[in-house]
């Protein structure tokens, strides 16, 4: 996305933004996330450690919004996801959380939680290459250039101003 503010001309990575909205959006509503029943349930394979990690953290993955049930000895049926993610990107969104509750040697709730989050809302995010609704466009543009938004969940910059001086450096005007 291409915007001014102030006679600078500001780039932004419209992936990032809205995923930080989404982001912001699920760290508030708490542990009320919308969950969506999936028109075909997706079998996920979960041998050993991660079907011990599912069934230890049922009620983490239950508040973000994923309905996982036993299926077999080795394997869990995934029938809802959060608002937003296809069946796709929820079994993804399982597999990444799971490989983060499997690199903390002891899971802290809430931060395991917001590190779920945060796969979460990458996830729902518009995909890049997507074309993207005018509205939701300067939506996403108003919320980066007041402020609200600075930083992808991550930690990463969502925009990079460019400034008369900038270019006037780059094309040599002045020194």
């Amino acid at each position: 996305i291409l915007a001014e503010k102030g006679g600078a001309l500001i780039l932004i990575d419209k992936h990032a933004a809205h995923e930080r909205m989404i982001f912001d959006r699920l760290r508030e509503s708490g542990n009320e996330t919308m969950s969506q029943t999936l028109l075909e349930p997706v079998t996920l394979g979960a041998a050993g450690r991660d079907g011990e990690l599912i069934l230890q953290n049922t009620a983490l993955f239950s508040g973000l919004g994923f309905a996982l049930e036993a299926f077999g000895e080795d394997a869990f049926i995934l029938r809802a996801a959060p608002w937003g993610i296809d069946s796709a990107d929820a079994r993804a969104a399982v597999e990444e959380i799971l490989d983060s509750l499997k690199k903390s040697l002891r899971p802290d709730p809430l931060a395991a939680r917001d590190e779920a989050l945060k796969t979460i809302a990458c996830k729902a995010a518009i995909k890049a290459g997507r074309r993207s609704e005018p509205a939701e466009l300067q939506k996403l543009a108003e919320a980066v250039c007041s402020g609200e938004v600075k930083y992808c969940p991550h930690g990463r910059p969502v925009a990079w101003t460019l400034t008369r001086a900038d270019l006037d450096k780059a094309f040599k005007r002045i020194v």
